[in-house]
Formats: structure tokens, C-alpha cells, sequence
């Protein structure tokens, strides 16, 4: 077993703000390790315990670590995800502040990296979130670290209470199917993760949910460190936390028999597609998240509307790559191919992949230049609204 390692800090002068770039709904700040370069690391409230390090930056930075054991973490089933430690403290400085981690975890991301369309250095996890009062303005992009002495909740914030015993930051939610039943959950905070609201196999199971009408079947959701996720996808007709109330999201029914979220202790994750829709922060000294709705960031819950899952490839993440195409959608109809790679879309052709998936956010025909097998190719995809 690996030995469980933990965080030393230096003095910062706080407040302190920074700047963070999102992609996948996810906040991407900016670490050195030992003084090196910056590197791009996931500001991720779903990394419980310290901070982790990338396998591929661990080997570009000449990081020496012990021998790697393959484990099932995290989100999704079906990667080899190679954990090993390193047998020295490594000194992190990210957004103003600085913190030795003795013997910190290194796995493997380079698969992560491929969906999100953009090198993942590592994790910045819960030995930095429980140090501050963390706020993530999204709709400016900047992050602040407050003194957890003297912070005082803004007064239009809706505080949420936190749950933090097992290393996440766990808030009581509820939900009404379109069935009209009402059911309460138990619900990780994940800012580490794109969706709007994942239920886990068991919780979904044991209420039914995979029966609800007008559900997406059994299909590639997403990937996570633990690799593809499967689930069924549909609408809610309301979901709250704390006192706010989401009319339609879209929620996700997860069909994983591994990873987290096959897991009975806790029903589901929130991520980031309604985190975005906030200034939110995460004070962990006080056991609470504040929560500012920001109205430039609202409006209507939407889904892919292709019915293909998109990735791309190391190290310069240009290309756009089908990884699958689920039937009966528009994509089959369209007759594209995993493999096909997306060279335009619309006549554009400077995309990353992030970019790509929103222009399949909305309906409306889109022209696709494509290079199947080489040879270039092209298509029309009507994309309609699948839930």
C-alpha cells in the first residue's frame, strides 16, 4: 500500500487573487514544482487528501518515484491508472501560496489530458482547500484565497453546509423526477468534474431512475482518471441545494460498476455546469460553501446534441478526434466513425476540442470538413436536442 503523505505551508499575505483558465468547466491554475516552469494543474475539490502529480509531468520535471502499483480510481472504469510516490517532499507554489508535500502521490493523467483537450500536470486537492477560504469567481476568472479568521460571507451568498469527514466536500441535496417523486441525496462538490449532476449506480438503481421517461440509454457519458463512464442521461424536473432551486437539469444516471461512481455511501456529484453559474466558495475551515448566483451565467440546462464523444491527441492537443458515436443520433445518421478526425466545423478550423463540443451544445445544421482514412470528407450533421 502507499503511504499516506500530507502538506506543510509557508506564510502567505492574504487576500491574495489570481487568475485561472476554464476548460470542461474545469478551473486550470498554474504550480511550479521545485521552481520549475509553471505547469497546468486541476483546482480539484474532488481530489481528497493532498495534491497529486501527473505521471507524464513527473517524468518531463525528472521526478524520481517508487514503483507504480495499477489501481481503479476516480471517475469511470476501464483505464490502467499507475499510482506510485515519491520517496521526497516536493515544494508546490500556486496561486500566491506555497506548501511542501511530503511523499506526494504521482499517477498517471495522459488520458484525462486527451478529453480535456489540454496538458494535466496534476491536482490541487483537499490539503490546499482546507488551508483557506477559496473563491472561484468563473465568470471573471480569477481565484481568491481569504483569511479563514476574519472572512464574512457576502450577504446575498446562500451557504451551503459541507460535509468533510471522508476528505470530500459533501452537501444534502434534493431532487423531483419528472415523475413527481421527490428524493433527498447525499452529493459530492466536485469542481474536477464538467457535468450539472451525476447520480451513482446504486442511488440510481434503488430509485428507479433509469426508468425515467424520455431517458438517453445506457451510453459513453464522459471520462474521468478511471477512464469512460457509462450512464443513462436525462432531465429532473428540479433540483436544489441549499436554498436554490435548477428547474430542468440535465442529470446523469451512471451505469459504472467500478470507481466512484459505483460507490453506496454517498448518491451522486455536482460539477462544474452548475458551479459555473456561481462565484463560489469553498470554505473549508467552517465546513460551508457560499454560493452567488451570477445571472450572465444562467439560462437553460443543455446536453450534447451530436451524439458523439470528442477527444484528442499529445502533445500539441490540434486534432479532433471521434471517439464514439452512439446510434440513433445524429452523428450515426450523419454517418460518422470513431477515428474520423473533425478538421472544420462550419468553416472554422482553429477549435480545440472544448470549443468543438459547445458548437454541438445548440441545434442547427452544422457542415463538418473530415479526414477519414487520410481522405478528406465532408458532411452535414443536424443537431437536435437528444434529452
Amino acid at each position: 500500500m502507499l503511504a499516506h503523505a500530507f502538506a506543510l505551508f509557508a506564510a502567505v499575505s492574504l487576500p491574495r487573487t489570481s487568475t485561472f483558465e476554464i476548460t470542461s468547466n474545469k478551473p486550470f491554475v498554474q504550480a511550479s514544482i521545485d521552481g520549475s516552469a509553471p505547469q497546468w494543474f486541476i483546482l480539484d475539490t474532488g481530489c481528497r487528501g493532498n495534491s497529486m502529480i501527473a505521471r507524464e509531468c513527473a517524468e518531463r520535471l525528472k521526478l524520481e518515484r517508487g514503483a507504480e502499483e495499477q489501481a481503479q480510481v476516480g471517475a469511470g472504469s476501464g483505464a490502467a491508472v499507475g499510482l506510485s510516490q515519491m520517496s521526497r517532499p516536493v515544494t508546490l507554489k500556486t496561486l500566491g501560496d506555497t506548501m511542501t508535500v511530503v511523499e506526494p502521490l504521482v499517477m498517471s493523467l495522459g488520458h484525462v489530458a486527451r478529453i480535456e483537450g489540454r496538458r494535466v500536470d496534476g491536482l490541487i486537492g483537499e490539503d490546499f482547500l482546507q488551508r483557506h477560504v477559496v473563491e472561484l469567481d468563473y465568470a471573471q476568472g480569477k481565484i481568491s484565497l481569504r483569511d479563514p479568521a476574519s472572512y464574512q460571507p457576502p450577504a446575498k451568498g446562500v451557504i451551503v453546509p459541507l460535509e468533510l469527514d471522508s476528505g470530500w466536500p459533501v452537501a444534502e441535496g434534493s431532487v423531483t423526477t419528472p415523475g413527481g417523486r421527490a428524493l433527498s441525496c447525499r452529493l459530492i462538490i466536485d469542481t474536477g468534474v464538467r457535468g450539472t449532476v451525476t447520480f451513482f449506480r446504486p442511488f440510481s438503481a434503488s430509485n428507479r431512475l433509469y426508468d425515467v421517461p424520455g431517458n438517453l440509454k445506457d451510453r459513453v457519458t464522459g471520462y474521468g482518471v478511471g477512464g469512460a463512464s457509462r450512464g443513462d442521461v436525462g432531465r429532473l424536473e428540479t433540483f436544489t441545494l441549499g436554498s436554490l432551486k435548477f428547474s430542468k437539469p440535465v442529470a446523469t444516471f451512471s451505469r459504472d460498476t467500478t470507481g466512484i461512481f459505483a460507490m453506496q455511501e454517498l448518491d451522486g456529484i455536482v460539477g462544474g455546469e452548475i458551479l459555473k453559474r456561481h462565484r463560489v466558495t469553498f470554505d473549508y475551515p467552517h465546513r460551508r460553501m457560499i454560493l452567488e448566483p451570477v445571472v450572465a451565467s444562467g439560462g437553460s440546462f443543455e446536453f450534447d446534441m451530436s451524439g458523439m464523444f470528442l477527444a484528442t491527441e499529445a502533445p500539441h492537443y490540434a486534432k479532433i478526434l471521434i471517439v464514439s458515436v452512439e446510434a440513433g443520433t445524429p452523428a450515426a445518421e450523419a454517418k460518422l466513425q470513431p477515428g474520423d478526425e473533425i478538421v472544420a466545423i462550419d468553416g472554422i478550423k482553429t477549435l480545440k476540442v472544448d470549443e468543438a463540443r459547445a458548437l454541438f451544445r445548440s441545434p442547427g445544421t452544422r457542415r463538418l470538413e473530415l479526414r477519414r482514412d487520410g481522405k478528406p470528407l465532408e458532411v452535414r450533421l443536424e443537431a437536435k436536442r437528444l434529452v
